[in-house]
């Protein structure tokens, strides 16, 4: 515990060196040009803004909150003075102020919504889980249909190239939609399971199957990853 305490706070050292918080008190990390070498360790949540932006001071004290409310959790919320560190700004390709990202690994995700303290935690606990949410009850699958009017789940086992593609398309749709994966014992009691393994749609009380999932094996590599990925965004 306390080596993995002590690598943190080097860590949270290495990254606000130099650089205070937002404002007095506040549990904003003032971020520099070395978030750059940092931004994929971890998860983080990322104001960037210009001082003169009258948008972007009204924004300060709710980021204030948020920051307050992550502040146990695994991500790390910060904000970045775009007019200073410009090399962060156009790795970002950041052109509007206060542009608002969730970064995960490679991935960030544009925030668009209102920007209210609890919106803001809403989206963020969201999309700091997993892209794919893991199906273990029957019971479950109920509750997914009077919740969500549209989600996604594979049935099978978790491997191969199918649920590969399939991870990676949530991965990149992850804030526009929901992706689950279950066992085909579970999915027979809800779905009509012909083939296996394979990727369906719920969508307007029904479901449909990912036009290839019956000969996903006969289809070159990439020509399955495109096909997926459009019909992913196409039905979402």
């Amino acid at each position: 515990m306390f080596l993995y305490q002590l690598k943190c706070l080097i860590f949270l050292v290495l990254v606000v060196l130099g650089a205070s918080s937002a404002v007095d008190g506040s549990r904003v990390l003032e971020l520099s040009d070395r978030f750059l070498d940092v931004r994929n360790e971890g998860q983080w949540f990322v104001m960037f803004y210009a001082p003169w932006c009258a948008h972007c001071k009204k924004l300060e004290p709710v980021w204030a909150h948020v920051a307050q409310a992550l502040f146990n959790t695994n991500i790390r919320v910060g904000r970045v003075d775009c007019t200073r560190f410009t090399a962060v700004a156009q790795a970002f390709k950041v052109n509007a102020y206060p542009t608002i990202l969730f970064i995960k690994g490679p991935y960030d995700y544009a925030y668009n919504g209102d920007r209210t303290k609890d919106e803001l935690i809403h989206f963020v606990n969201r999309l700091s889980g997993p892209p794919v949410q893991q199906v273990t009850r029957p019971d479950s699958i109920d509750i997914l249909k009077s919740n969500n009017p549209i989600f996604f789940t594979y049935v099978g086992k978790q491997d191969g190239i199918l649920w590969d593609i399939f991870y990676s398309a949530a991965e990149v749709y992850q804030p526009h939609s929901y992706f689950y994966a279950t066992s085909v014992e579970i999915a027979k009691r809800h779905f009509d399971i012909d083939t296996v393994p394979a990727a369906l749609v719920y969508k307007e009380r029904s479901h449909f199957y990912f036009p290839y999932s019956d000969n996903f094996e006969l289809i070159e590599p990439v020509h399955l990853n495109e096909s997926l990925f459009r019909w992913v965004n196409e039905e979402r």
